[in-house]
């Protein structure tokens, strides 16, 4: 019997007989990627007057904010999104599982060139060199407006009539997907107000990070870190007698609800966030405050856009910006993540969309990243006798205010690298041990690693032609086989019941936001050292986008063989510790 909670698949049996033919692409439609919120062709065009409407060219704001406005987000991966090699062998792959999935894809990661019309064909062909080099542009955030009612703001009258006058507007209980709702005119949204300023409009808004409600300002983060995949809808009684599961909607048509729990979960950061500590009160963690007074994190871009002192504006504008250089209120637009590697390989001169003068932007936001992950985790180990073995226990320790790791769950992956040295320093027992020069990681019996894995039920497998279990095929996917990501402070089990968010081959009590991994190692063991490493994207994901990925994952492989997404220590720990406080004897004093 196959058991099914929603969206986990807990025991596996024969497929049942499938609804229609196994093939692939699905045969779906632009239809069936429809997500609620702005639509093309929605913003206002040009006028005559000369007045510009559509999101306009992120260069444009090069002339005001270059430093460390535009700078930072030039180089970060929302102002890449659209460059992304790794994006685009994905992309080709599930235009290839699913007809015009790609729909789906560029609604994100190509905003400017969706919201003009330009995702059709699905495949990008129509998409400007602009559309790619804006990525998610400047204005896509600017002029977002808050699907929740309530706010009491400078915009709060027009952003009820925008939201009164959308046709298809989204759930207000629930944010993902890229379903935004933009200002259709060129009205800028940021947390401060600039009454008279005569070069564009701007209006002061809580859901542009006012710094009134943390909900309301990381809301907007949610827009997109949450991610649906809107053609599998739970279904309790799916065609051949299956399970319950989630499973294609009718082919040719939209799905019937966009509401939270309907769509098959593919990535949940702004809920884990949600559900955590830092979203009810914040939490203490002055690692992330950067210039902040108080060291009380709780929004998304209390740690993603840490604060700076300084002006927002470049001369002759800066007398009417905010100085943050006494409040440290300016928040750095580096966007910053765990990913390291992307931001490297964008310089190659193998990839298509290479541009040199993104060079030093991009290596600002690889080591911002490398730092982000340092502050992500915290490691503790003890070690004690068992007899004949020592006993070591690592504990992992989750700082960040959503799992560890979160996003999107292909490739992404930390691991526990464990090491024990006898008293000649020889190497006598290792867990985790990987290879740099295969980019492969060993598979041993104590081996920990902390992922996500997606995939396919039997009856979708049947479906689809591809196996069942776990995948890369995101598209397709429709369960989670693993999820044992650790959870973030004020973890609660009854909070995490939902699809997406509960852990699967794993279990976490309440309050826990740690992991504990035991190991068994030889009795001569004198020394141990714990390290645990984060990877932007394993050997596995990248072999299979070089296979299915078309040209753009043929190069993307060339590029991973060069450095094969190097690991990033993320912590490490040592026993016995060292004696910082030690100062050795200088001979002759």
């Amino acid at each position: 019997m196959l058991v099914i909670g929603v969206g986990r698949v807990t025991a596996q049996d024969e497929p049942v007989e499938a609804a229609r033919p196994a093939q692939l692409p699905l045969p779906t439609t632009r239809n069936d990627f429809f997500l609620p919120g702005t639509q093309p062709g929605d913003l206002e065009p040009v006028l005559s007057n000369g007045e510009n409407h559509p999101i306009v060219d992120p260069d444009s704001c090069d002339s005001c904010h270059t430093d460390p406005i535009y700078k930072a987000w030039r180089g970060s991966m929302m102002g890449q999104a659209g460059r992304d090699p790794l994006f685009w062998a994905a992309f080709a792959v599930a235009n290839d599982d699913a007809t015009d999935a790609g729909e789906f894809c560029l609604r994100c990661h190509a905003p400017a060139g969706w919201y003009a019309e330009r995702s059709d064909p699905a495949n990008g062909d129509a998409l400007l060199d602009q559309d790619r080099n804006a990525g998610v542009a400047c204005e896509v955030c600017h002029r977002m407006v808050d699907p929740v009612p309530g706010a009491n703001d400078e915009v709060a009258a027009l952003d009820a009539t925008i939201r009164a006058e959308l046709t298809n507007p989204p759930p207000t209980n629930h944010f993902a997907s890229g379903m935004l709702i933009l200002d259709p005119k060129d009205n800028r949204r940021g947390p401060f107000s600039l009454p008279g300023f005569s070069y564009h409009v701007a209006k002061q808004a809580r859901f542009q990070g006012q710094g009134v409600n943390a909900v309301t300002e990381s809301r907007l983060c949610g827009s997109c870190h949450n991610v649906d995949n809107p053609t599998l809808s739970w279904n309790p009684d799916p065609p051949g007698n299956a399970p319950a599961q989630y499973w294609p909607n009718e082919y040719g048509e939209a799905a019937p609800s966009f509401n939270k729990g309907n769509l098959f979960p593919v990535e949940r950061t702004y809920d884990e966030w949600l559900n955590s500590s830092y979203a009810q009160g914040g939490v203490f963690a002055p690692q992330f405050a950067g210039a902040m007074p108080s060291a009380i994190i709780e929004s998304c871009q209390d740690c993603h856009m840490q604060r700076l002192t300084g002006y927002a504006a470049e001369v002759p504008f800066r007398p009417v910006y905010r100085n943050c250089n006494t409040t440290g209120c300016l928040p750095a637009h580096v966007f910053v993540g765990g990913n390291t590697w992307i931001p490297r390989i964008l310089q190659d001169e193998r990839w298509r969309l290479r541009d040199e003068a993104d060079a030093a932007a991009l290596n600002a936001t690889a080591a911002e990243a490398e730092s982000m992950l340092r502050r992500a985790a915290t490691l503790e180990m003890t070690v004690e006798p068992a007899g004949a073995q020592k006993r070591v226990t690592v504990r992992v320790i989750n700082e960040t205010g959503h799992k560890l790791p979160t996003g999107y769950p292909e490739g992404r992956r930390m691991w526990l690298n464990l090491r024990a040295y006898n008293a000649a320093g020889q190497l006598i027992y290792e867990s985790g041990a990987y290879n740099l020069t295969t980019g492969k990681l060993t598979e041993d019996v104590a081996l920990k690693v902390y992922e996500a894995k997606q995939g396919l039920t039997p009856q979708l497998a049947a479906v689809t032609g591809v196996p069942a279990g776990p995948s890369f095929h995101f598209a397709l996917n429709n369960t989670t086989y693993k999820d044992n990501r650790i959870p973030p402070r004020g973890y609660t089990v009854a909070a995490f019941d939902q699809p997406g968010l509960r852990p699967v081959g794993a279990t976490y009590v309440d309050g826990q936001y740690w992991d504990d991994t035991q190991y068994t190692v030889p009795a001569a063991t004198v020394r141990v050292v714990a390290t645990l490493y984060y990877q932007t994207a394993s050997s596995d994901y990248i072999d299979f986008l070089r296979e299915l990925g078309g040209p753009d994952g043929v190069t993307l492989g060339l590029m991973w063989d060069d450095d094969k997404s190097p690991p990033v220590a993320v912590d490490q720990v040592t026993f016995p510790a060292p004696n910082e406080s030690f100062v050795p004897m200088v001979r002759g004093q």
